[in-house]
């Protein structure tokens, strides 16, 4: 740490899914000269709004939340004029910062807003609005990280969690924005900054020799951790819109590479197309996120993909063949996780075979393997208690989730509203030792 003030909470808090905000025109700045119209790149659209084209295609993806409505956010926390209500961008005075959504604002109890007097209410979004430009700007975020007690932190620059869903059937453009968005990442940022911040470079496995260039590239500059999509893998070329298990011997190359640097896999919440498979249940296969039903969103975001890759990868038998490789699950929650120990412990116990496993078994339980080589972090509001009941204190990590509307505004009050039940030893392997064990081949 460079700081010399003490840490509020007695100690530092490590962060397993915190966010920086990327350039919109990082991907026109660094990618090859040769490849410049397949840039991803920000415009103004014809209705006014900015808008981003994909190899020159308007994005697939829509984001936007169904989350409080305008007179539920009034209910919730008295005048929201000044804050805006999660379908757009926060009002703003003229030259006054940019800013979307203020952090915690989509949260309920642990909801920054609540309870203040519209005077406070103004004063805390004003605060926000004027440190957001410290979200993209590598010196001014270590400067907020010390303000906020974080020693280390995960951060995912937004861009990596759409890509391949936008660029399923273009695998060249695919891979020129990844290696800009790569280079960007190295070149303003770094991969590791300061020892502190952890932008880990995204690899794509729709190619597994475009990938292991990548990979390749990444490791020279000095990467100590990768990211890659949640659920299955691209299905390559030859299957743009289908996929194959991340554990498939096609990559044992790629995760030999991997396995023998120590470098950690980090995967993130984003856009798959998972819901394709709603066309068997009379959804549309089409709708994107922004537009999903109770039941697409319950069935295609998040907790599917995170239960299956995780499954996938210790019943395929991935850790039997590449033992040095852990991973961190970001945002995508932790209540899936008990049923999903417990089904696999089953399927064990059963004798099912374990797919490419000489013996056709794995050798230990799953959910042991789980606790060894894997790291989740729980929402700001799930209920921690449960999971750590279930599945040990070993795999739980902190995750802020700054600065989103649905993260942490200050994330050392996490502990008295989510912890208080624990010992002050787990409190502390929560909020750090678990993320400082899962750093350390990167701390070298």
């Amino acid at each position: 740490m460079t700081t010399t003030s003490e840490p509020r909470l007695g100690f530092w808090i490590n962060d397993a899914d915190n966010h920086f905000n990327e350039p919109p025109d990082c991907f026109e700045r660094y990618i090859d000269p040769q490849q410049a119209d397949l840039a991803i790149r920000s415009v103004t659209g014809p209705d006014g709004r900015e808008m981003q084209l994909f190899a020159g295609k308007p994005s697939k993806f829509f984001s936007g939340q169904v989350t409080f409505s305008p007179e539920e956010l009034a209910n919730l926390l008295g005048d929201t004029s000044n804050i805006g209500t999660g379908r757009g961008r926060v009002p703003r005075e003229e030259g006054e910062p940019e800013l979307a959504v203020i952090p915690g604002m989509l949260l309920n109890r642990l909801n920054p807003l609540k309870g203040l007097s519209d005077e406070e209410r103004r004063a805390f979004v004003s605060e926000f609005r004027h440190r957001s430009e410290a979200f993209g700007n590598r010196d001014l975020r270590l400067a907020l990280m010390d303000e906020q007690g974080i020693d280390k932190a995960l951060m995912f620059p937004a861009a990596a969690h759409d890509i391949e869903f936008e660029f399923a059937d273009n695998i060249p453009a695919l891979y020129a924005n990844i290696r800009a968005f790569n280079r960007w990442m190295h070149e303003e940022v770094g991969y590791v900054a300061e020892r502190r911040m952890f932008l880990p470079p995204y690899i794509a496995l729709a190619d597994p020799d475009l990938a292991i260039a990548e990979l390749e590239r990444v490791m020279a500059d000095g990467a100590t951790m990768i990211q890659i999509k949640s659920g299955h893998a691209h299905g390559g070329v030859d299957n743009p819109f289908g996929g194959r298990s991340p554990a498939d011997p096609l990559y044992d190359r790629f995760w030999s590479i991997v396995n023998e640097a120590e470098l950690r896999l980090t995967v993130h919440l984003g856009g798959t197309d998972y819901q394709k498979y709603g066309a068997d249940w009379s959804e549309d296969p089409e709708t994107v996120f922004g537009d999903f039903d109770a039941f697409q969103w319950m069935m295609y975001w998040g907790d599917r993909p995170a239960m299956e890759l995780t499954a996938g990868l210790i019943l395929g038998n991935f850790f039997g063949r590449f033992p040095n490789i852990k991973v961190c699950l970001s945002e995508m929650g932790t209540v899936w996780v008990p049923y999903t120990m417990r089904k696999m412990d089953h399927a064990f116990m059963m004798g099912r075979s374990a797919k490419w496993s000489e013996s056709g078994r794995l050798e230990r339980r799953p959910s042991e393997i789980f606790r060894e080589h894997f790291i989740v972090a729980p929402y700001p509001e799930e209920n921690v208690q449960r999971v750590v009941a279930e599945v040990g204190i070993e795999p739980i990590v902190f995750g802020s989730d700054f600065p989103h509307g649905e993260g942490l505004a200050f994330p050392d009050q996490y502990v008295g509203a989510q912890l208080s039940s624990f010992s002050e030893e787990d409190q502390r392997r929560i909020m750090r030792d678990n993320l400082e064990a899962f750093l350390a081949p990167a701390l070298r």
